[in-house]
């Protein structure tokens, strides 16, 4: 196992340059420039100038990307990933604040993802073609199939806006989920004040993760039940219970470790939106920030971030094989 992850972790730097290329070349061809927020009238043109020079911009592409590449290397350097062209702080500092929220809430959103699904699966394999498995599927598939930024808004407005006016006119009191924020100002990293803030996006960035894993589950589930070891235990007398646990689910549940390795890009794309809109305090909204603010250290460390910890979910999904199948050696 330890050679394994060696040499995946080798086969991923080449992976890993490749990303860094596209990064820097797409957001070289992206339109606009860090400078352009100060050309205003105020602002005399030999001031700009010298702010090109002071960010290099006026140096050849070459020389930036390995001027860049160079130094984001060297982690143990606080300046390593260069500054903000908005506030000027390390993009390294600022990461490094913006993380773990990330992680929480992506964290979450699997965890949850994961508690739900596989028995909800289960559910509509073991009631193939039954209402339930009929209302599972329907509901799965509205769910899979409304777009990230569209599912967050709705979440956001019943969650916080129609449950505050519902509630208001039943008990007299508006009682409805934060809107914004990771934390009530002055909560002082109140757990159950942070948790109440999670509800809406964790919501939101659970349910196509739900509906995706479900289907995906309800299709393994039915596969194993139809192998012959299922039904050899069914013929023994083995219990409905002990079939599905001990048997058809352990099996079942390998491909679903697949997608969760995978789900990786698309859950940090939808914690992006999410955060968005929440206005949550994490890398997903500092990404979105920088974009709309040209700030290129930031997309350049964000981005290869990014396709680090997808690489990284990767490897975790490969490495989980062989925990939950012992045939599976590396």
């Amino acid at each position: 196992m330890g050679s394994y992850v060696i040499r995946r972790v080798i086969q991923s730097i080449p992976i890993l340059f490749g990303i860094s290329i596209l990064i820097f070349g797409i957001v070289q061809l992206a339109p606009g420039s860090p400078v352009d927020r100060f050309r205003v009238p105020r602002v005399p043109p030999e001031q700009i100038e010298a702010l090109i020079r002071l960010y290099g911009l006026d140096k050849p592409l070459l020389e930036q990307y390995v001027s860049w590449i160079t130094a984001f290397v060297q982690v143990w350097r606080i300046n390593a990933w260069g500054f903000s062209f908005i506030d000027g702080r390390p993009v390294l500092a600022n990461i490094a604040e913006r993380l773990p929220a990330t992680f929480i809430l992506m964290g979450t959103s699997l965890i949850i993802t994961i508690i739900f699904s596989i028995p909800i699966g289960i559910l509509a394999a073991v009631k193939q073609y039954s209402w339930t498995d009929k209302i599972i599927t329907t509901f799965a598939t509205i769910g899979y199939a409304i777009p990230s930024f569209l599912l967050g808004i709705y979440v956001w407005y019943l969650g916080g806006v129609v449950l505050a006016d519902l509630t208001r006119d039943i008990f007299g009191t508006p009682w409805g989920f934060p809107l914004f924020g990771r934390q009530s100002l002055g909560s002082d990293n109140d757990p159950l004040d942070i948790a109440f803030h999670l509800v809406l996006p964790v919501t939101s960035l659970a349910i196509q993760s739900i509906a995706g894993f479900s289907r995906y589950l309800r299709a393994s589930m039915l596969d194993v039940m139809r192998q012959d070891y299922v039904r050899t235990a069914r013929a023994k007398g083995a219990s409905g219970a002990r079939v599905i646990g001990r048997h058809a689910l352990r099996n079942a549940l390998i491909p679903l470790i697949t997608l969760i390795g995978l789900s990786i890009p698309s859950l940090i794309a939808g914690a992006v939106i999410t955060e968005y809109i929440f206005s949550y305090p994490g890398l997903g909204q500092l990404t979105i920030t920088a974009i709309g603010q040209n700030d290129y250290p930031t997309i350049y460390a964000t981005g290869m971030l990014i396709g680090t910890m997808v690489i990284l979910g990767n490897l975790f999904a490969d490495i989980l094989y062989g925990v939950v199948d012992p045939r599976i050696k590396y």
